[in-house]
């Protein structure tokens, strides 16, 4: 078993990446830039994951029956050596000038049920990060930190506050796709901007909204009893269809656990990480009342999330 890589080498001893060797009409023979293995091109194609479609983006792979050396950097149990050593916190790998972050976010509650079956030190490489996705001859390419918790998203906005030229530089990985710091974190007078995007995006991709916390209501369904915190809603905007009608979006979270969310109290500050869903069929419109001139009725959009574990949401200090 060995990782994807993004650089490969010709039998002249040339670097080639995945991303500009596509160019040529007929790749030439190539070899692991480390091991000198042979390796195989696999162009940037299509593939469905759970019912939308994805691209992959191109890489190099062995050839079949074919293995890396046993202390070659891209042999799978080489890769967990490195990952345990190279797992930077995040302000040591900003300091150290590297700015990509790999995201960690359960879609599913059966990717909960899938980690924990599997062997601990399989565990402990997702943690890290998965090294298929980022193990590169190229340093700069190396994801040294990844986000997989709320805690982890405000130690990032508290470094992007204390230095405003940071946030440019951010990029945020998920299953092959990158989006920069706009697309991933959402403040309240943001939430439209977030509905739209999530609308756009061919698969799920976890993303931050910080908000305060309107209201936490228990609804019992089906027997049992889930806990809802509602968001405040965002400022209403004029839709772009009808300047008569306000638009606005109004985010909750959802769980069966209390105790994730005893500690929060109205108009208190959260920040919630995770795969936010945004809700096409059950907007809810509301007519203005007499004396509203500006808008004769409101277009509510849903954005929602099920917290599968606890570290998705925490409180951010005034």
């Amino acid at each position: 078993m060995a990782a994807r890589m993004w650089v490969a080498r010709t039998m002249d001893g040339q670097e080639v990446s995945a991303e500009t060797i596509g160019s040529l009409q007929e790749p030439p023979p190539l070899r692991c830039v480390n091991c000198s293995a042979p390796v195989s091109y696999v162009p940037q194609h299509a593939r469905e994951s759970r019912g939308k479609a994805c691209t992959v983006k191109a890489y190099f792979r062995l050839f079949p029956k074919v293995a890396h050396n046993t202390r070659c950097m891209f042999n799978v149990e080489e890769q967990l050596k490195i990952i345990a050593r190279r797992s930077f916190g995040l302000l040591q790998a900003i300091e150290r000038g590297q700015y990509r972050f790999r995201l960690l976010a359960i879609a599913d509650i059966r990717d909960v049920d899938k980690l924990s079956k599997r062997p601990k030190i399989s565990r402990k490489a997702d943690m890290a990060g998965d090294g298929s996705a980022f193990f590169s001859s190229d340093s700069r390419r190396f994801l040294s930190a990844y986000i997989n918790a709320a805690k982890r998203v405000i130690e990032l906005r508290s470094l992007c506050a204390s230095n405003s030229g940071l946030r440019d530089r951010l990029e945020f990985v998920f299953d092959g796709m990158s989006v920069n710091w706009e697309d991933f974190y959402y403040e309240e007078a943001r939430f439209l901007a977030a509905y739209r995007w999530l609308g756009k995006t061919a698969t799920s991709f976890p993303v931050t909204l910080v908000g305060t916390v309107a209201n936490i209501e228990t609804i019992e369904r089906h027997g049992r009893s889930l806990y809802v915190l509602h968001m405040k809603s965002s400022a209403v905007h004029s839709y772009s269809r009808d300047p008569m009608v306000g638009e606005l979006a109004h985010a909750t979270a959802w769980t069966n656990q209390a105790e994730w969310l005893h500690s929060l109290k109205r108009n208190d500050t959260v920040l919630i990480f995770g795969h936010w869903r945004h809700a096409t069929t059950n907007t809810v419109t509301t007519f203005a009342r007499n004396g509203d001139s500006k808008f004769r009725k409101y277009l509510e959009r849903q954005l929602s999330i099920w917290l599968h574990v606890k570290s998705q949401i925490s409180r951010v200090a005034a």
